[in-house]
């Protein structure tokens, strides 16, 4: 079959970074403090009560009291919710208080290149962190060309790889793209190494399919979009361009949109129009997957970013900070506002994981920055992405 690649035609299947524009499980440790607390920073095992006097027989287990203020922590249930025994609590004994257990965390995270992350302070990312920075549980798969299994920012994330060349785990980055990429979703947060991504308490999963120039071919791409889908995505970011129709790549894309994963793609870099019937891009114009524009630190439209009525949000993507194989490095394109974005729906998706995908994508359509035009627009669809108020929908 023939491949394509960056460099061949524009019917080539492409990398959007950037560099162009000025079945393997990897197990992961959690910490006790990821077991213990809840996305929303809830313990699941304990809750606070201030009882007005000590009951005798009480069904709950008490763990400790702190003398002084007569407050005691009372172990919840395997079977129960911190918000069900409180509530029983509340409706059974005199109490001055029973409450959830929260965890505390320190106001400045120790990430010391943070303050270079300007995508992070203007969609209200790190405010976003105080409701909820994602849940391992809510995989966000890169279709891309590998990851440094071994970044710093990255190795704590990886729940599963795999290369759709090799058949085998070893997704080893030789190009960079997909490393950029799975940081700005995901980089963990809180490590004192570099950067931070958009959920940085998601799970990472990558699936290679493009090789070390930055090339894949059509069905490259589908078998990667039908590996992630069978092997737990939950949202799938795909930075990366097919400049025509394809039926095995919008056959893959159906496949994933039917198990319910949420799909979201680069919008190009041509600034050019794209449209699913005169000039298609693939992923991204596909029904029902969120095509992403590019914008700057100024929510200006990228120079390069294209555009169409088939875009869904806007996100930064100029100079963006990230990881790349061995360290970091700014790079521009749609490829890495289509990451940030699938970022913001991980975090929609960890705080409802009731929600089924077009549940998730109505949620991140509404919780934006109305640029352009009033309402819905071609250049910025229906507005620049803004996660605190995605977290609180």
């Amino acid at each position: 079959m023939k491949k394509l690649s960056l460099v061949a035609s524009t019917l080539a299947v492409s990398l959007l970074a950037g560099c162009g524009i000025p079945g393997a499980n990897t197990s992961i440790n959690r910490t006790a403090a990821d077991n213990e607390f809840r996305a929303d920073g809830v313990s699941r095992t304990e809750v606070v009560v201030g009882f007005n006097q000590q009951p005798s027989g009480l069904k709950y287990k008490v763990k400790k009291t702190i003398r002084g203020i007569n407050a005691t922590v009372l172990a919840v249930p395997s079977d129960m919710t911190p918000e069900q025994v409180v509530s029983d609590i509340k409706g059974k004994y005199s109490v001055r208080y029973a409450s959830t257990n929260s965890r505390v965390v320190l106001d400045d995270y120790n990430d010391p290149r943070l303050k270079e992350q300007y995508s992070l302070n203007i969609t209200n990312a790190i405010k976003a962190w105080d409701v909820s920075k994602g849940d391992m549980k809510t995989v966000i798969a890169v279709i891309d060309t590998g990851v440094d299994m071994n970044h710093p920012d990255l190795k704590s994330k990886l729940v599963k790889t795999w290369n759709v060349f090799t058949k085998s785990a070893d997704v080893k980055d030789m190009q960079g793209h997909g490393t950029h990429c799975s940081g700005i979703a995901a980089a963990a947060v809180g490590n004192g190494e570099g950067v931070a991504g958009v959920a940085p308490n998601c799970g990472l999963m990558m699936v290679q399919v493009l090789d070390s120039n930055g090339g894949g071919s059509e069905q490259s791409i589908a078998d990667g979009i039908v590996w992630a889908a069978d092997n737990g995505a939950k949202v799938m970011t795909m930075s990366l361009g097919l400049y025509k129709k394809s039926k095995v790549v919008e056959d893959a894309l159906q496949y994933a949109l039917d198990k319910d994963i949420v799909l979201v793609a680069s919008a190009g870099n041509n600034n050019a129009q794209n449209d699913p019937t005169t000039a298609p891009h693939l992923p991204s114009t596909y029904p029902g997957v969120i095509e992403v524009a590019a914008t700057d630190n100024q929510d200006k439209k990228a120079s390069f970013s294209n555009w169409g009525t088939t875009v869904s949000v806007a996100a930064p993507g100029v100079n963006i900070l990230s990881t790349v194989p061995g360290g970091y490095k700014t790079m521009s394109g749609t490829s890495m506002a289509s990451p940030f974005a699938a970022g913001v729906a991980g975090l929609i998706r960890s705080q409802h994981p009731e929600w089924n995908r077009e549940q998730v994508r109505k949620a991140l359509e509404a919780s934006v920055a109305d640029l352009g035009d009033k309402g819905f627009d071609k250049y910025f669809g229906h507005g620049r992405v803004d996660a605190l108020q995605a977290v609180n929908k």
